[in-house]
């Protein structure tokens, strides 16, 4: 048990105060504003364990969210620590926050997971010897012993609460927030929970969470409550202090009825009408004044100190370097470890190969059977941009969550998770293709030429480069519900414009200038210049005539100028640095998004 381990993890040094004051956050709703909190004020003390209490939509998450840094868009109001502003930098050094859902990588190990946010979060000083005590104590403290060693969509909804509190802990932060930690756990894993945020508090911490309904064996150890009302502070102060404030208040709770319903059953009558909770809310706000008065130092830059951006020093405690290769470790070890991201993608290429393979054999080098041959050609440009981007969406949403949170959380940089996303999956997307094109290329009677075969598999590699980074996009900016009809809808104008179905010359005026822009186009008109072009003067022919037996021919069929093959090179390559600046934007637009 918990209380048996002799805990290794730093104690917090000193004491760690919060006062917040005049917090106000407003969001945008069809051209009217919606104030969420409305010049919310309090303290929350180290070494004490604060529950925020309130009915549904009185503005305890978003409270939380703001205090956490989460949310900084539509917010004024400042927030100090131990007497001093601090910058956002800083601020997220301090601080930790553990939301109501935390995504978790589902393919790995809360021992990993933990090693993982050690290394990212603490300085390369502590040595690694170190940091496997530290995460071998958090494992004792939080009693995760028994799943360790299981991937994180094995575990329970109550393992995975207190591993997303060790995620945090491992870092000993001096706040931490959490947001409702006991919502879907039975009575059991509820108090184990709120016991070990009790210890975490014990140890110097400042802790406060967001408790929903809490029994009365919960609250009691709890040591200070703040209740939410409307935006609005109705109560703060100790636990034992509760009843008796609402009593004089003329609320007068019955005898053996559970503290927290009775205050929720009072809050959630709140409106404008009710004098006594008007009287409450007045008389709270003007007792936390008069206490700030010696505690607040002013802010004499604005009143929105605490959100600016900068500071001494760099944000994070690792290198640029460091994170990136944690990261590419880590993405590494998903991917492997991920039967639709590794086996199956892999056993679908060479499946798809064998079978396309066979369906076309032998139709590369036969005059009579052109047709056929450039109708294999669009075929795999099709599959390799369905294969490869269909597979990364079905995927890439859960990580985003991951991203949004642990970047907010001060894991990592933006660019260090992006480009370590390219670098891990790169190898795996490669493999597939290469063993597609290598099968379906000997299979259907190619021309065996070193240069030929490389050319042919240049196009496949970059056009597969191509698709993964649009299946990372679709990923990053929507929902896993809508990216998989997005995906499709979006690439089939482009095949319908790479000079398969309409021939370039055939097309209006007015559609031309969409083929010059078709990445499909670039990539079908490659797979035809590194087969019939390059010097390549006629084909072999099993009957009398073949219209088609000289290369000329089938270029010309197609509308399609010789030696073009290096063009089509360069424009997928713009393609792809393109789709990787959108890539980008992307990730930075998903965290604005989420501000």
């Amino acid at each position: 048990m918990a209380e048996n381990v002799e805990i290794t993890i730093p104690l917090v040094q000193r004491e760690t105060n919060l006062v917040f004051k005049s917090i106000s956050y407003s969001i945008g709703q069809r051209k009217k504003e919606k104030q969420l909190l409305k010049n919310i004020s309090g303290k929350f003390r180290s070494g004490r364990l604060t529950a925020i209490l309130g009915p549904s939509g009185a503005g305890k998450t978003t409270l939380l969210n703001v205090l956490s840094g989460f949310k900084t868009q539509g917010v004024s109001g400042n927030i100090v620590i131990n007497n001093e502003v601090i910058d956002r930098h800083r601020y997220r050094q301090l601080v930790a926050y553990t939301a109501q859902d935390v995504a978790l990588l589902p393919n790995i190990t809360p021992r990993e997971s933990l090693h993982y946010a050690a290394d990212l979060k603490l300085p390369k000083e502590i040595g690694k010897q170190k940091k496997i005590t530290i995460v071998n104590d958090v494992i004792a403290v939080l009693g995760l012993q028994k799943c360790a060693d299981t991937r994180a969509q094995m575990l329970s909804g109550g393992e995975k609460k207190r591993l997303s509190i060790g995620m945090e802990l491992v870092s000993n932060p001096q706040i931490m927030f959490f947001d409702e930690p006991t919502s879907g756990l039975d009575s059991v894993a509820s108090y184990q929970v709120i016991s070990y945020m009790k210890d975490l508090a014990q140890q110097g911490r400042c802790v406060v969470s967001v408790i929903h309904q809490p029994s009365s064996e919960l609250l009691e150890l709890f040591d200070d409550v703040y209740v939410v009302v409307d935006g609005r502070c109705l109560y703060q102060g100790s636990l034992d202090n509760l009843i008796t404030t609402f009593a004089e208040a003329g609320f007068q709770c019955p005898p053996y009825y559970n503290r927290a319903d009775f205050v929720l059953k009072i809050a959630s009558k709140y409106d404008q009408q009710n004098l006594g909770l008007k009287k409450m809310i007045t008389a709270s706000e003007k007792l936390m004044k008069a206490e700030m008065i010696h505690d607040y130092i002013p802010n004499k830059g604005g009143t929105n100190a605490f959100l600016v951006e900068g500071g001494h020093g760099s944000q994070y405690p690792i290198s640029w370097w460091d994170q990136f290769s944690i990261l590419t470790r880590r993405t590494t070890l998903g991917t492997i470890r991920n039967p639709a991201l590794m086996r199956l993608r892999l056993f679908g290429h060479v499946l798809f190969g064998f079978t396309i393979g066979f369906v076309f054999h032998n139709v590369g080098d036969d005059a009579s059977k052109v047709l056929s041959n450039i109708s294999l050609l669009i075929a795999f440009i099709m599959f390799i941009i369905f294969a490869n981007a269909m597979t990364v969406i079905l995927t890439f949403p859960l990580e985003m969550t991951v991203f949004v949170r642990e970047h907010k959380s001060n894991y990592y940089s933006v660019s260090a998770y992006y480009f370590s996303k390219l670098v891990a999956d790169f190898p795996w997307m490669m493999s597939g293709i290469t063993a597609f094109q290598l099968i379906v290329y000997f299979l259907t009677g190619q021309l065996l030429e070193t240069d030929r075969i490389i050319m042919f598999w240049g196009i496949c590699a970059l056009f597969g480069w191509l698709s993964q980074v649009y299946g990372l996009i679709a990923g990053c900016l929507f929902p896993i519900e809508v990216s998989p009809f997005i995906v499709p809808a979006s690439i089939i104008p482009a095949l319908l414009f790479s000079g398969f179905f309409v021939r370039y010359n055939e097309l209006m005026d007015f559609f031309k200038p969409l083929n010059l822009i078709s990445y499909c186009r670039y990539g079908f008109e490659g797979l035809v210049q590194a087969t019939y072009g390059h010097n390549r003067t006629e084909l072999g022919c099993a009957e009398i005539f073949c219209y088609y037996r000289k290369t000329s021919k089938v270029l010309e069929v197609l509308h399609m100028v010789p030696d073009r093959y290096w063009i089509d090179v360069l424009g997928l390559s713009i393609w792809i640095v393109f789709l990787h600046v959108v890539l980008y934007i992307s990730l930075q637009f998903r965290l604005r998004w989420t501000r």
